[in-house]
């Protein structure tokens, strides 16, 4: 996927986020000393993180393929979507992808044409579905401004990169061209997603424009990885032991499935960080303090702001990596997921 590829004038503003002890953009680093310290966390998220180790203790501990962790994500799915929003319009999809038809959901919580916004599920490229990300979708579809389209995509290790950038590349196809078949504002179509589906969100929006074609009007970035074969980052030497969630080695074993061999690690599709940033829509970021993937996403920050792109940061102190789909037991998580679909709704229709 070679497309050939230059307006945006913007600002980046990083106010943070509850708790009160706030950190600007030019802070590297919260309470760093302190990195394996309990203190750091969230009250409610350390809740969660003990919930999700009950799971799996009881479900006969952690997976040991690609397949069993699939598997026990989707039996543990509605516990996390347990008490998620009523949605008046929850309706299944079949969108074709670049290997092969796609399931999908749309959400809609208003008869009006909408403006909406493509959801892509994280799970490090090698698991996610509809299912692991429903408790999301519903509440950025709940105040009845927005819709949401959520979409699967080819997994690794089976369908290596660049297959899910593939997919999503004809789904945003599909989605400008069949939005009014639905009652949607094609004039504002978005891009969102967390971790993987973060990634997906830009480099597809990448792709496109590189490629001269329509670009979304903005994205919603939640913890994504955006070089991520880079491991010697800070937030790595912090929290990379895992006692987080995230660690170093899981990150690398989903790097080892997702690249074929020969595959660059600085491929601008792969690695959006070596890419040319200019030209992009309005960016909101949510960034888990607490996460390996902390000090990408603040490197990915400074870098669009520099390229001209506007950007909205917030950082969560706290919070770890995955925060949102641990929303059920996360009032945070709410908060975030629901000022990002704010950002996406407000977004007005882009001329280039």
């Amino acid at each position: 996927m070679r497309p050939a590829g230059g307006q945006a004038s913007g600002f980046i503003t990083s106010p943070s986020s509850r708790p009160s002890s706030g950190h600007s953009m030019s802070t590297q680093s919260t309470r760093s000393g302190q990195a394996g310290s309990t203190d750091l966390i969230d009250p409610a998220m350390a809740i969660a993180m003990a919930k999700l180790s009950e799971m799996v203790k009881a479900d006969g501990g952690p997976p040991s393929t690609f397949e069993g962790d699939r598997d026990q994500q989707t039996r543990f799915a509605p516990f996390w979507n347990e008490g998620s929003p009523e949605i008046e319009k929850v309706i299944p999809l079949s969108i074709e992808g670049a290997h092969g038809p796609l399931k999908a959901r749309l959400y809609k919580n208003a008869a009006r044409h909408l403006p909406v916004t493509l959801f892509m599920h994280g799970g490090g490229f090698v698991r996610g579905s509809l299912d692991h990300c429903d408790c999301i979708c519903r509440r950025m579809a709940a105040e009845g401004k927005l819709a949401v389209i959520a979409t699967e995509y080819s997994l690794a290790p089976e369908h290596p990169y660049p297959a899910a950038l593939e997919d999503i590349v004809k789904v945003l196809d599909w989605l400008f061209a069949s939005a009014g078949d639905h009652d949607l504002d094609a004039s504002r179509v978005s891009v969102t997603g967390g971790s993987a589906g973060a990634t997906l969100a830009l480099t597809s929006t990448l792709w496109r424009r590189d490629a001269g074609k329509k670009l979304p009007v903005g994205m919603a970035l939640f913890y994504g990885g955006y070089d991520i074969t880079n491991t010697r980052r800070e937030s790595y030497r912090l929290f990379g032991n895992g006692q987080f969630g995230m660690s170093k080695a899981r990150v690398e074993h989903y790097i080892h499935a997702l690249m074929p061999e020969g595959t660059s690690p600085s491929d601008p599709y792969l690695a959006p960080l070596h890419a040319d940033l200019k030209s992009l829509p309005p960016i909101w970021m949510g960034i888990a303090e607490l996460d390996v993937l902390r000090d990408d996403q603040l490197e990915m920050a400074h870098r669009l702001e520099a390229a001209g792109v506007l950007v909205d940061v917030q950082r969560y102190e706290g919070l770890i990596h995955g925060f949102a789909n641990r929303v059920r037991l996360v009032p945070r998580a709410d908060d975030a997921i629901r000022t990002a679909a704010r950002f996406l709704a407000n977004l007005k229709t882009r001329d280039i």
